[in-house]
């Protein structure tokens, strides 16, 4: 049963293709110590295989999902509103914050690409965060229009408010970007919990795209295999590397106990050696407690098929 919906058609306008969209159910009960689930998942391009790794121990019966790279509208992933649908099939609230924008006609932009946070509880005080934007992805080929369409893009990040056993709650979602420099990542990441309420209790997480380089850079790529000689933790111990992790320490986040040291994220091929994968993926806490060893990363796969190239990554917390 929804009790709100605001929808594509009275939200979108010409003058704000960024406004966000929200659907909220009825409130489920989450269990103690609550679950949050972190999951760039490429798109999401079919909602039902998502939904059935969701379902499946240990990242079933999670009240919180950091849902990175959701289509909406694309042709990528014919046209499904893939947040919606996950949503929608564990019967969670959902807000949809869009960064780039995509109209085919005169009227109205009805394809995005972005990011969601879904609850098990109704969501609130909305937010998306523009932040400074360092590439722009919409003149990658699968995105290229018909004639006469129009695509707008800005990096962005969201924030909503929920009530967890009858605490206030803010969590925050952001999808850094990896084609610039670490600095770039911590200015994104600095401006998103300025805008985050102060001192209370919040989380955060995402995608982080923590590489410790500026991937841009054809001499950084070449010389990384000598670093990785000299630091061979360095991909999955990127702290000293991104000053973003100063940033959130500065604000009041803790990250240590919410993630497994040295366990990578990404894994765009099996067959990449573990010390070549980079951990992108990151969850961090304000005023809330990481169960002791609830942090895992669960590979984002069903049987032999993997669905993204970013594994989920998951703790439990208690206030």
């Amino acid at each position: 049963m929804i009790l709100e919906e605001l929808s594509i058609h009275s939200r979108r306008v010409e003058t704000d293709p960024f406004a966000p969209i929200v659907e909220n159910r009825v409130e489920r009960t989450p269990a103690i110590p609550f679950k949050v689930v972190a999951l760039n998942a490429r798109g999401c391009p079919e909602p039902e295989v998502v939904a059935r790794l969701m379902r499946q121990p240990p990242l079933s019966g999670a009240a919180i999902i950091l849902l990175s790279e959701a289509d909406w509208g694309l042709r990528r992933s014919r046209g499904r509103h893939t947040a919606k649908e996950l949503a929608q099939l564990l019967e969670m609230s959902f807000a949809f914050g869009p960064e780039f924008a995509f109209r085919r006609d005169e009227n109205r932009f009805t394809s995005f690409f972005g990011n969601a946070i879904l609850s098990a509880v109704p969501v609130d005080n909305v937010r998306v965060v523009q932040l400074p934007m360092y590439y722009d992805y919409t003149n990658r080929p699968h995105w290229k229009l018909a004639p006469g369409g129009v695509r707008v893009a800005r990096r962005a990040a969201i924030s909503v408010d929920i009530k967890l056993g009858g605490r206030r709650l803010t969590v925050a979602l952001a999808h850094l970007e990896n084609r610039t420099q670490p600095r770039d990542r911590a200015r994104q990441i600095a401006v998103l919990v300025e805008q985050m309420p102060k001192g209370g209790p919040a989380l955060i997480g995402g995608d982080f795209n923590t590489t410790t380089i500026d991937v841009r850079s054809w001499r950084n790529r070449a010389i990384l295999g000598m670093r990785l000689a000299l630091e061979p933790y360095r991909l999955r111990l990127p702290q000293r590397h991104e000053p973003l992790f100063e940033v959130l320490e500065r604000a009041g986040f803790e990250l240590g106990a919410a993630n497994v040291p040295l366990a990578p994220t990404f894994t765009p091929i099996g067959l990449v050696p573990r010390f070549l994968r980079a951990k992108l993926d990151w969850l961090g806490l304000r005023k809330l407690t990481a169960v002791p060893g609830s942090a895992r990363v669960v590979p984002a796969r069903l049987n032999l098929r993997r669905i993204s190239d970013h594994d989920a990554i998951m703790c439990e917390f208690t206030f």
